[in-house]
C-alpha cells in the first residue's frame, strides 16, 4: 500500500456529530434499509468539511445535492456487498484483525493512539471494524471480477518510464511531516497561519491533525521513495527541505499538508527494475474505470427502491 494511505485512518474516522435518532427509511436495496438515520451519519461528515449548514436556506440546495450523492454511494456499497456474498466471497473476523493490525503499523499509530483517535471521532470499534470489512471486501470482489481484464502493455510502461524516469531511484528515502485537518476545521485559515509563520508545523499538527503521528508534529520518520503515490513524489520532488505544501486533497476529500524534511538521494532505476510499480500506477485508473461499468450492471440488475 502506498504511503498517501497513511490518511486512511483519518479518512475512516472522520468526524460525525452525535444526532437525535431520525425515524424512516431511505432506500430499500434489494430488501435492504437505508435508514435516514444511517444516511445523516455519513452526510454529516462531509458536509462538516464543506462549511454546509443545513439550516440555511441559501446552503439547503447544496446540502440536499450532498445528501442525494451519498445516498447512491450507500446503495452502490449494498449493492457490492450483496454480490461478494452471492459470489462466496468473505472477510473473517481474523482477516479484519490484521487488517487494522497493518493499518496501524502503515500509519505509525498506536494501539493507544489508534483508541484515542476513536474517541476524539466519536467512533466506536466496533463501527471502524465494520467499515474496514466492508472496504476489504469490495477489494476482494473487484480483485476476482475486475482485475483479471486489465492490461497493461510494454509499450505503455516504456512511454510512462520516459516521462516520469526521475521518479524511478533505487534506496531514494525522504523524510517528512504530514497534517491531516479534521473537516470541523479551517484548513485555509490554518494553512495562512502556516505560510504566513504566524505558526509552526508541528505546532499545528500537535493540535489539530487527525493524521499519523500528530504528537511528534505528523513527523512521518524516514519512508521509501518508492512507496509514495506519484502525486505525492511530484508534490515533493519540487519542495526544499523546511518547506510546506500547498493544501491538497487526500482520503474522503479532507484537507492535507506536507512539509518536506530531509531528501536522501539514490541511483536510478532501469526500466526493468522499475516496471512493476509502473504496473501498478496505470492499472489504477483502469481498475477504476473498469470498476465503475461494473458496478453499473450489477445496479440494473439490482431492486431498489428511494422512499426519500
Amino acid at each position: 500500500m502506498r504511503i498517501a494511505s497513511l490518511v486512511l485512518f483519518a479518512a475512516l474516522v472522520a468526524a460525525v456529530p452525535a444526532q437525535a435518532a431520525i425515524n424512516g427509511v431511505a432506500a430499500v436495496v434489494n430488501g435492504e434499509m437505508i435508514t435516514e438515520f444511517d444516511l445523516q451519519n455519513e452526510v454529516a461528515p462531509e458536509a462538516m468539511r464543506r462549511q454546509i449548514d443545513p439550516k440555511k436556506p441559501a446552503q439547503r440546495e447544496a446540502y440536499d445535492a450532498l445528501t442525494s450523492a451519498t445516498l447512491e454511494r450507500m446503495i452502490n456499497n449494498i449493492i457490492l456487498t450483496q454480490e461478494a456474498q452471492r459470489l462466496k466471497i468473505s472477510v473473517s473476523d481474523s482477516e479484519v484483525d490484521n487488517e487494522m493490525q497493518q493499518i496501524m503499523s502503515r500509519n505509525k499509530i498506536t494501539p493507544e493512539e489508534f483508541q484515542r483517535q476513536l474517541q476524539l471521532q466519536r467512533m466506536s470499534e466496533k463501527d471502524f471494524r465494520e467499515r474496514v470489512r466492508s472496504g476489504v471486501l469490495r477489494n476482494r470482489l473487484l480483485a476476482n471480477m475486475v482485475g483479471r481484464k486489465v492490461i497493461v502493455t510494454k509499450e505503455e510502461v516504456a512511454d510512462y518510464y520516459n516521462i516520469h524516469k526521475q521518479n524511478f531511484v533505487n534506496n531514494q528515502r525522504v523524510r517528512f511531516a504530514l497534517i491531516v485537518y479534521p473537516p470541523t476545521e479551517n484548513a485555509e485559515k490554518q494553512s495562512a497561519r502556516l505560510r504566513g509563520g504566524k505558526a509552526s508545523f508541528e505546532e499545528v499538527a500537535r493540535k489539530g491533525s487527525i493524521g499519523p503521528r500528530a504528537q511528534e508534529g505528523g513527523d512521518v520518520g524516514m519512508v521509501s521513495w518508492n512507496t509514495l503515490d506519484p502525486a505525492w513524489q511530484e508534490r515533493l520532488s519540487l519542495m526544499e527541505p523546511g518547506e510546506i505544501s500547498d493544501l491538497f486533497e487526500v482520503n474522503n476529500g479532507l484537507k492535507a499538508q506536507l512539509k518536506l524534511i530531509d531528501m536522501e538521494s539514490g541511483e536510478g532505476q532501469t526500466l526493468e527494475e522499475a516496471t512493476p510499480q509502473i504496473e501498478r500506477i496505470l492499472r489504477e485508473p483502469k481498475l477504476q474505470e473498469r470498476f465503475r461499468e461494473y458496478t453499473e450492471q450489477l445496479r440494473k440488475r439490482a431492486v431498489v427502491e428511494i422512499r426519500r
